[in-house]
């Protein structure tokens, strides 16, 4: 009830941010119609898969490229479209060779963007004691479902929702993966309030950081703006760096609080470019 009295104000708060008063009253009563519907398709199975039950093969014995292919998950080597076989990203082999730390371990994983939960599916059986937090702009996508899965609604492009989102979540994390709008300032902004969440020495996750290269749309700054890669890469080097996104106590944390940061680049091609830039960025 918790859960879902959060997604439930936050959504109606997101119409009223936006100054939508019509479809502000218009979801008062579509979005608790949706969570109804839901309810009852999760509760019986409709369209939806408790992960829990699965019995019919010991899928906890597959490596984590295995599994994002199971699901069929982007985030892995390849995924099926019909009947065609499309390479993909290709980030298992970056997955296992920076949480290996965490693979036997109890912890709490926050994924933004989690979509029908393919790679949550993915994880939840890679990491046998992980409890996880899906979070996405359409709380209604999920396809599957477990003990150890809670959903939630967030919009990353609203500052008071992202901080909504984190005094909502008890405790502080562990991972957190941001697999969400891809929109250079959603992510900066994401970060900026997100990775303070962290636990000490936990491990911050942005993947497809220059995706807006193929996609223009998601960067409307006209290249005026510090992108999260170039704003990686100025920390890293220790290089001072300027985002109209983050205010001087943001940007001072992040510079004191990052202990190391990886970049690592997969392999999906569109437009001619490779979208697959990956980073983990690991918490003092």
């Amino acid at each position: 009830m918790k859960n879902f009295w959060f997604s439930y104000q936050n959504i109606l708060k997101r119409e009223v941010f936006k100054k939508k008063y019509f479809s502000f009253f218009r979801k008062i009563f579509g979005v608790l119609y949706k969570f109804f519907i839901r309810y009852f398709r999760h509760k019986f199975s409709i369209n939806c898969v408790n992960i829990d039950h699965i019995t019919k093969k010991n899928l906890s014995e597959l490596s984590l490229d295995e599994l994002f292919i199971h699901f069929n998950c982007d985030k892995g080597s390849y995924y099926s479209s019909g009947k065609d076989k499309i390479f993909s990203h290709n980030y298992s082999i970056f997955y296992e060779k920076h949480l290996k730390h965490l693979k036997e371990k109890k912890f709490t994983l926050l994924e933004l963007g989690s979509h029908e939960g393919k790679g949550l599916a993915s994880f939840f059986y890679y990491f046998p004691n992980v409890l996880m937090i899906g979070a996405n702009i359409n709380p209604f996508q999920m396809k599957f479902e477990s003990k150890r899965i809670t959903e939630l609604f967030v919009d990353v492009s609203s500052k008071k929702i992202l901080k909504n989102l984190s005094n909502h979540i008890e405790g502080d994390l562990d991972l957190i993966i941001d697999d969400a709008s891809h929109n250079l300032r959603d992510i900066i902004i994401a970060f900026s309030i997100l990775f303070k969440k962290l636990k000490k020495g936990g491990v911050y996750v942005i993947e497809d950081l220059n995706q807006f290269e193929a996609f223009k749309e998601l960067n409307p700054y006209d290249n005026k703006e510090t992108t999260p890669l170039q704003l990686l890469l100025k920390i890293k080097n220790k290089e001072n760096f300027h985002s109209s996104f983050l205010n001087d106590e943001e940007k001072e944390y992040l510079i004191n609080n990052i202990h190391s940061i990886n970049l690592e680049k997969g392999s999906m091609i569109i437009n001619n470019l490779n979208v697959s830039d990956i980073a983990f960025i690991h918490k003092k």
